[in-house]
């Protein structure tokens, strides 16, 4: 394994790994904190629909420096594509198999606590995160109900498919109310439906905020066939969203 030694100690290092889509064995990054004695808690994280992006790595990196093992998985190189806004290539309940493979091998790292291992994934990577909780999803990856202890999704896609009808993990939701791309009240509605006591799953919708806040890259629109989508960092939401991250992740994990 090649590794490169980061700032504050962190470690990066390309890994292969087999899916649970059975014949698929996928790449990804590692992001490993400073050695510590304990056993540590681990984060897999999905990327969105334009693939692995300097956004995920910053990702990578702020949980390593806060004590996290971190892997993020890259569902496309394996499958020999690059991009998936707006086609049916790699759905989410098939990138979902590929966040369950990721939990394994996260599972076999002498450092990593495998009963807390959480999930993070981004716009179509978010719609993965939800199709995690499908319990059909869980039994072709092979896994109990309960493989991740926490799952956060980030404007998530599949807000309005329903992938799930009850919410076994504590889930965290967070979009901007502005998001011309993914529907914040779609996601609210999501939320309601599934869990209408409010114990499992909660929802942050940023006022005034778009899709992608969190990435400083993110100052763009984007074409996909005839619908035109923003593309907006958003300082303040991004660090009141790590804020919540860090605490969520915290509280479960």
């Amino acid at each position: 394994m090649i590794a490169l030694l980061l700032a504050a100690q962190v470690q990066l290092s390309p890994v292969s790994f087999p899916s649970k889509d059975a014949g698929v064995t996928l790449t990804g990054t590692l992001y490993e904190p400073a050695p510590s004695a304990a056993r540590v808690p681990a984060v897999v994280i999905m990327h969105a629909c334009a693939g692995l992006d300097s956004d995920v790595s910053a990702w990578g990196n702020w949980f390593a420096q806060h004590g996290y093992v971190a892997l993020a998985v890259d569902s496309f190189s394996a499958r020999h594509v690059r991009y998936v806004c707006g086609t049916h290539d790699v759905p989410p309940p098939v990138r979902a198999l590929d966040a369950y493979g990721g939990l394994a091998y996260l599972r076999t790292l002498s450092e990593v606590d495998g009963a807390h291992v959480g999930i993070i994934g981004f716009s179509h990577g978010g719609g993965a995160v939800l199709w995690t909780e499908n319990a059909g999803v869980a039994a072709r990856a092979g896994v109990a109900s309960n493989g991740f202890a926490a799952a956060i999704a980030l404007y998530p896609s599949a807000c309005d498919v329903d992938p799930t009808n009850t919410l076994i993990d504590p889930l965290l939701l967070l979009i901007g109310a502005s998001d011309d791309w993914t529907d914040a009240k779609t996601c609210a509605q999501f939320i309601n439906r599934v869990d209408p006591s409010g114990t499992t799953g909660t929802i942050h919708v940023y006022p005034d905020t778009y899709h992608k806040f969190d990435d400083p890259d993110a100052n763009r629109y984007v074409r996909v066939h005839s619908q035109v989508y923003t593309l907006r960092y958003n300082a303040a939401s991004a660090a009141d969203a790590h804020d919540r991250v860090l605490a969520f992740f915290k509280q479960y994990l």
